[in-house]
């Protein structure tokens, strides 16, 4: 009676434990595959469609050239050009002739002063001869004082214009443009200081 009950006792744990450790040993061991699901899986991986046998090398297709506008086209203006004005004013270049003429110019005009100048000295010594021997006046020029007493003056009163002509000779042919333009200035110079110097020469009494 005892034995009995305690089979009916052991039975179910033991179908308790069995089904335990199958539950267990599903859970460990993953379940093999069927073969539906195999074929399933191998439809799905393999290409869908087939590959192209031809393996030619296609040339590369280029974008067609886009055509630019155009340049927009010169607006012609109605005053006056350029080249209009350069013609007007006088030539860019000078000729030999010109040249020529300019050179002979200057020299008339360098002769002229020149002329001028030793006149106008002579002037002044005349006149401070005339002031001493009339009126007694005296020379105060200190380079002139020894020669105002003889006729020795009127050659000694040449050497400023003799030095005044050279002076303007070497500025007329100076590199400097504004020398050139400027080498009358000694002789007029000269000239005017010996005029001023003779007038007033003549008003000593």
């Amino acid at each position: 009676m005892f034995f009995a009950l305690a089979v009916l006792l052991i039975q179910p744990q033991a179908n308790a434990q069995m089904a335990f450790s199958a539950e267990k040993i599903a859970l460990i061991q993953p379940a093999i595959p069927s073969p539906a699901s195999i074929s399933f899986f191998n439809e799905i991986t393999l290409p869908l469609t087939p590959v192209a046998s031809d393996t030619s090398v296609q040339p590369p297709v280029f974008p067609e050239p886009v055509e630019l506008p155009a340049a927009p086209e010169p607006i012609a203006m109605s005053g006056p050009t350029l080249h209009a004005f350069l013609r007007s004013g006088k030539p860019m270049t000078v000729s030999v002739g010109q040249l020529l003429d300019e050179e002979h110019h200057d020299r008339r005009t360098w002769i002229a002063l020149g002329i001028a100048t030793h006149s106008a000295a002579t002037f002044d010594a005349w006149t401070t001869r005339r002031a001493i021997s009339t009126s007694g006046a005296q020379e105060l020029n200190p380079m002139f004082k020894p020669f105002a007493g003889n006729a020795s003056l009127y050659a000694a009163i040449q050497v400023g214009p003799l030095v005044m002509d050279y002076v303007g000779k070497k500025m007329m042919y100076s590199r400097h443009s504004w020398v050139r333009r400027m080498w009358w200035v000694p002789q007029s110079a000269s000239f005017a200081s010996s005029l001023f110097c003779g007038v007033h020469n003549l008003g000593v009494h």
